[in-house]
């Protein structure tokens, strides 16, 4: 029988002094973390993925109440926020595809990799089953150790320009002119998009 390796020394969890930030100090994270990363790309994505269903939604209603050109219009703005929605939804799922061959860095990597999980099972038709309050409870031990991410909600301005950066993919799959895919972006105000 042989002696496993074990000689392998893991590096030591601190809580760190307010002098001296850590890695696992609650106001401190570190930018170069992948995870991290992951996770702002991802969590950017599902919010603009959000606003462009909440447009989609509100051109939905205007189509069905609204007749002649301005309904013709108003089918065509809503098809390219249907697509627009499809497009941030799936620059999303590739993000989240990416998280098995991120490598955290951190304890705060951990836990980035982890929100992202945990805010994947948005979709998932009983999030109370196993493993979802597990792996809920075990993203709340690691965010009491290591701290939370300092995540904001992105600017208004960057908001309205992957708004419009998906409405443009969308239109070119349909053929349509740029001008087309921007019709009702001022809209986006009136749906809850506001500046922190």
């Amino acid at each position: 029988m042989t002696d496993s390796d074990n000689s392998t020394t893991l590096p030591s969890v601190t809580t760190g002094r307010r002098d001296q930030p850590t890695s696992n100090a609650p106001d401190h994270f570190d930018d170069a973390d992948p995870a991290i990363l992951l996770l702002r790309g991802w969590s950017r994505a599902e919010h603009v993925s959000h606003v462009l269903c909440r447009l989609q939604q509100r051109l939905e209603r205007g189509v069905l109440h609204d007749a002649g050109p301005e309904a013709m219009e108003n089918k065509v703005a809503y098809s390219i926020a249907c697509q627009a929605e499809v497009e941030a939804a799936t620059a999303a799922l590739k993000l989240q595809d990416q998280l098995p061959h991120t490598q955290a860095r951190s304890l705060l990597g951990v836990v980035a990799k982890l929100e992202i999980i945990a805010g994947a099972d948005r979709d998932i038709d009983d999030p109370t089953d196993f493993p979802w309050p597990h792996i809920a409870s075990v993203l709340d031990d690691l965010k009491k150790i290591a701290g939370r991410l300092p995540l904001e909600r992105p600017e208004r301005s960057v908001v309205q320009g992957d708004c419009q950066r998906y409405q443009a993919l969308a239109a070119d799959k349909f053929g349509l002119k740029k001008q087309t895919a921007d019709l009702h972006l001022g809209q986006l105000a009136a749906i809850g998009i506001k500046s922190e």
